[in-house]
């Protein structure tokens, strides 16, 4: 049944001549009493069966209540049922608030637009809007039905106009959806309280308070199109989360009638594994693989940030390993980087505060604010005696000026002391370097003239131990046997292996068993020395006293073992 009533007003020109095909229910409606006329009311929208109900806001609530508009519309649909909102966002100049629901009738489920339209001069003076009720067409159905994958990707999504500064919801939580309907239709009052209210991280209150000016957005639309994207931090629950802001043009836009989608997303935890991942990186970059330290690139950008800097007290240490390069030829680089990684750790645990870097292969730098000359000098006495435990020591040099001086100058003073400390290192150490060096230049004696037994017993006791050891019949030639170890060849039937193994187990310590038990494989060491000129290992004897083996190939008849040299020294470190 249509139901069409003709008056003589021009709103009643209007509606028969332009709106009465278009739309299939239609009230006449006085937003400030609530009060209705009904112009058309089509039975294919189905009968609602509330003609009794004559105020448009208790009509529309009991669509909701008797459930005829299904319930997760009902939030949506209840702003209509709220006169301050009607009523706020006409006159404030909205000529068309727009609302799709899905709805039961007659014929089945149907999806619904209801519209309220104003006219120019709708006002205080004159309250009249229409109501407007009409199937959805497709394109509407597609995007209502394209809802709840939107919602998926979004936390929120308005409808914004920039022109009459007013908005709608389109995807907002349930809670929310309930105060919007309270009346709150101005953007920028709703941006103002909701920054306000602490939903906003102070660190980003500032930018957020630029981005959400109306009359920026205005003119930065007019001027670029373009969407705007922002990431800040918003409060959920009791934590503070960071979300993906986009304000963008709609496709209703225009230069007169600015309406833009603002939506917002949650992208925490995306973000944040984003942002660890590239601190990792960075920090990777600024790192020293084998020590773990600041590096060198680190070092030079604080530098830069150090001079740039003012006022505070700045104290550098300059670090240089004594003997990394001997270490490495008599032991191997292994030994090396265990030493390299102690000093490292021992730096790091003594300078818990301040930064620490390798800054070259032997070349450590420690740099502070908080501590004086004086405190870094007694700090650095601690860590000279902690590397003594394991043998290793260190030359250093210190100088302190102020952040804002240059620096560099600081840095280089530093290491010009250290220079000047490794000198006399070298110099109070030079007798164990000769000794070190006349142990190199004996042993090449004693490979080249191994044939004279007169010369080797003139020689041999500078050194533990010398031994021709022949690995074909595992015997050995007594050129210099020290008084113990003829004992153990004794007890071992003068079977040169043997007496080693007994060597080791009453006289080294038992974590540098293992390298001794490799040698005694002869087929290894046979294959080792083809290889390699020498095999050589440091090791400590149980009386604290460490030594060097260092096993040499002397003489080889066709392709049989050789006959090797195993000369045993005095670990100068």
């Amino acid at each position: 049944m249509n139901k069409i009533v003709s008056d003589k007003t021009e709103l009643d020109t209007f509606v028969n001549g332009v709106l009465v095909d278009t739309f299939s229910k239609i009230f006449k409606v006085n937003v400030n009493t609530g009060e209705y006329t009904v112009y058309k009311d089509d039975s294919l929208l189905g009968g609602d069966g509330l003609d009794d109900i004559r105020d448009i806001y208790s009509y529309i609530e009991r669509l909701i209540t008797d459930k005829i508009i299904y319930p997760e519309y009902a939030t949506a649909c209840r702003r209509f049922t709220n006169p301050e909102y009607v009523r706020k966002s006409i006159f404030s100049g909205e000529r068309r608030i727009v609302q799709s629901y899905r709805r039961r009738t007659a014929e089945g489920d149907k999806w619904i637009t209801l519209a309220v339209i104003a006219g120019d001069d709708c006002g205080p003076e004159n309250p009249e809007v229409l109501y407007t009720w009409r199937e959805s067409d497709s394109d509407a159905i597609t995007l209502l039905d394209t809802l709840p994958t939107i919602s998926s990707l979004y936390d929120k999504l308005l409808r914004i106009n920039l022109t009459n500064n007013t908005f709608e919801p389109v995807i907002v939580d349930a809670d929310e959806q309930e105060r919007l309907v309270g009346g709150v239709i101005n953007m920028y009052e709703w941006w103002a309280g909701y920054s306000k209210n602490g939903n906003v991280a102070a660190e980003d209150m500032g930018e957020f308070s630029a981005l959400t000016k109306i009359g920026s957005l205005q003119k930065r639309f007019a001027e670029d199109p373009t969407p705007i994207n922002f990431r800040y931090r918003r409060k959920v629950g009791d934590e503070y989360r960071w979300m993906q802001l986009q304000i963008a043009p709609s496709v209703e836009y225009s230069e007169e009638n600015q309406i833009m989608l603002l939506s917002l997303k949650d992208i925490h935890d995306e973000y944040t594994a984003e942002m660890r991942s590239r601190q990792e990186l960075i920090d990777n970059m600024n790192r020293d693989a084998l020590t773990n330290l600041y590096n060198r690139l680190k070092f030079n950008a604080d530098i830069e940030n150090f001079e740039k800097s003012s006022g505070a007290l700045f104290a550098c240490l300059y670090i240089d390993v004594n003997g990394l390069h001997e270490l490495n030829n008599l032991l191997g680089h292994q030994k090396g980087d265990d030493m390299l990684c102690c000093v490292a750790r021992t730096l790091k645990s003594n300078f818990p505060d301040d930064r620490v870097y390798r800054i070259g292969g032997d070349e450590f730098v420690v740099l502070s604010i908080k501590q004086s000359g004086n405190s870094m000098a007694k700090t650095v006495d601690n860590v000279r005696r902690e590397l003594l435990k394991d043998n290793y020591e260190i030359s250093v040099g210190i100088a302190t000026g102020e952040c804002g001086e240059n620096v560099e100058k600081i840095v280089a003073a530093a290491e010009y002391e250290m220079r000047n400390d490794k000198e006399m290192y070298y110099m109070r150490n030079g007798d164990r370097r000769r000794k070190r060096q006349m142990n190199e230049e004996l042993e090449q004696m004693l490979v080249e003239k191994h044939d004279s037994e007169y010369f080797l017993n003139l020689i041999a006791h500078q050194f533990s131990g010398v031994y021709f050891v022949d690995l074909m019949s595992d015997t050995n030639r007594h050129i210099y046997t020290p008084d113990f170890f003829l004992k153990y060849l004794e007890e071992a039937d003068d079977c040169f292996s043997v007496a080693v193994r007994i060597y080791v187990e009453k006289s080294v310590k038992s974590e540098y068993h293992d390298r001794f038990y490799e040698v005694l494989d002869y087929d290894k060491l046979d294959k080792k020395l083809r290889e390699n000129e020498t095999v050589q290992f440091a090791y400590q004897k149980t009386d604290g006293i460490w030594l060097n083996v260092r096993i040499r190939e002397v003489d080889r008849q066709d392709n049989k073992k050789p006959e090797t040299i195993w000369i045993f020294s005095e670990d100068v470190r």
